[in-house]
């Protein structure tokens, strides 16, 4: 499936800054301690911020990042980031959130977690990675930043000196979600000035704890453990002889006693031999193909050298990075024999099936695809790449009502995937069904937080309905809930 990506492209706006207090794993180094008295490690978070109030929050920050940040919208990497993640979540300790993992499109190497469970990470963080398990202690350091809930505690520490300082913070984003702007973003940076040294001083203790705990946490799931020193290694080399490397580098020079610390935590385990994965490879290459805006030449150069290995699984990433490079240009014919090649050796795995399905659209024969997918839908319908994939050839051959069945089947488990959403808009509106496409138009919104569009919407379908007392009743009950959200929103704080 073609990627899908967020209305708005990142600016330099409110959710930047807001992005400042969490913590983020490009932030190697932090300045030194402070007077600030932390509280012990490992303690319950203030008492005033609950993890029902942690999760509230934590949606409307995920609100937010939808209409300002190029969310990567991709199926296979979305399952696959969760996959990884949540191998690592079933064997964290003090796990008192549901957990959802997402990228960002950014060349930048960062990865960040927030309030309620949700961690971020960019697509160039994922390029610099070598292996899966350089990804996953990436994810087991954030995962760690969400179970010791140290936003939590910083909070806790910032609102001894200065309790109004993240009530005027989280009130800014409420205005920024609420549509007020510029009031908004204005209140965001002024609130980040007051609390930005206690953030510096107060990280340093937390970063020490997530290496800790994140590289436990990396050898119990059964990754290596050493991979995070060589990951901070690598992140360290790229700004050794940059003339634009981070003033915090510059000024805290820690690196390297943080990557020995790391080195010497690691050694406290047994060694351990990982074969290649070959899902992390695949979506290496698509990254690397799909979400990258330099030429073909480089991204070719690039396919070559990141799978020069002579393993099998790295041959298989780099004829898939062939196959999704013809598909851009348009040679359907040459992506179409290297995803066949691909595919005798494993013909059910996901990455080769979405490609094949847009190489049989890309060829102007939807009924392929449709052949190809339906086989899995008797037992993978609720997978996001095999009902995704499905609608979209659907909808190709004309089969609208169809499409809008499984649609409609597939969001009864997954409220919050946009590129459905978007999809079962085009469906009705081919349908000629005006009433359900203005009633999807209003989650599509929702999901931004665009509360006032999708309360639009929703009246509209509620003044066409005619002799349908159960839809006018359900499209009632949803205007209710809407600005039921839209008012908490308003009242967001801790």
């Amino acid at each position: 499936m073609t990627k899908n990506k967020s209305p708005r492209r990142f600016r330099q706006s409110a959710i930047s800054l807001c992005l400042l207090p969490f913590f983020a794993w490009q932030n190697v180094t932090s300045a030194q301690d402070g007077a600030i008295k932390l509280p012990e490690l490992g303690t319950v978070a203030s008492s005033s911020l609950t993890i029902e109030k942690e999760i509230r929050i934590g949606k409307a920050y995920k609100m937010m990042m939808r209409s300002r940040l190029p969310i990567v919208n991709d199926p296979l990497l979305e399952q696959y980031i969760n996959d990884v993640g949540l191998t690592l979540v079933a064997n964290a300790n003090d796990v008192k959130t549901p957990f959802e993992f997402f990228m960002v499109e950014n060349k930048a190497i960062n990865a960040f977690a927030f309030f309620g469970g949700h961690v971020g990470i960019h697509t160039g963080l994922f390029l610099l990675a070598d292996n899966e398990s350089e990804l996953a202690s990436v994810l087991g350091h954030e995962i760690t930043h969400v179970t010791q809930r140290h936003l939590a505690r910083s909070i806790e520490a910032r609102e001894k000196t200065s309790p109004a300082t993240m009530a005027a913070l989280l009130g800014s984003i409420a205005l920024v979600m609420a549509g007020a702007g510029d009031a908004g973003i204005a209140g965001i940076q002024t609130s980040l000035a007051l609390s930005q040294q206690l953030a510096i001083n107060y990280t340093r203790s937390n970063e020490r704890e997530a290496d800790r705990i994140g590289i436990a946490l990396t050898a119990k799931s059964k990754f290596d453990p050493a991979s995070a020193s060589v990951f901070f290694g690598k992140m360290a080399a790229q700004h050794r002889y940059s003339s634009k490397m981070p003033a915090m580098l510059q000024s805290h020079p820690v690196t390297e006693l943080r990557i020995a610390e790391t080195r010497v935590r690691a050694q406290s385990y047994s060694p351990v031999a990982i074969s290649p994965n070959l899902s992390f490879l695949l979506a290496k290459a698509r990254i690397m193909v799909r979400f990258n805006d330099t030429t073909d030449d480089v991204i070719n150069h690039s396919l070559k050298m990141s799978f020069n290995n002579n393993e099998s699984t790295h041959q298989m990433a780099y004829d898939y990075g062939k196959a999704l490079m013809a598909f851009k240009l348009k040679q359907y014919d040459v992506a179409l024999n290297l995803i066949q090649h691909l595919r005798r050796t494993e013909p059910d795995n996901l990455f080769f099936i979405d490609t094949l399905s847009d190489i049989y659209l890309g060829l102007k024969k939807p009924q392929l695809a449709i052949k190809l997918l339906k086989h899995y839908t008797s037992y993978m319908a609720n997978n996001s790449v095999i009902a995704l994939n499905y609608s979209s050839a659907l909808l190709e051959a004309n089969q609208y009502s169809k499409a809008i069945t499984v649609l409609e089947r597939f969001l009864n488990t997954h409220p919050h995937n946009i590129p459905a959403w978007s999809m079962l808009i085009d469906a009705n509106r081919k349908a000629g069904k005006p009433i359900e496409r203005n009633i999807a138009k209003a989650e599509h919104f929702a999901l931004y937080g665009n509360f006032e569009q999708a309360l639009k919407e929703l009246y509209k379908a509620h003044n066409q309905i005619k002799n349908d007392q159960i839809t006018q009743v359900k499209v009632q009950a949803r205007i209710k809930q809407l600005r039921q959200q839209e008012e908490d929103l308003k009242n967001l704080k801790i």
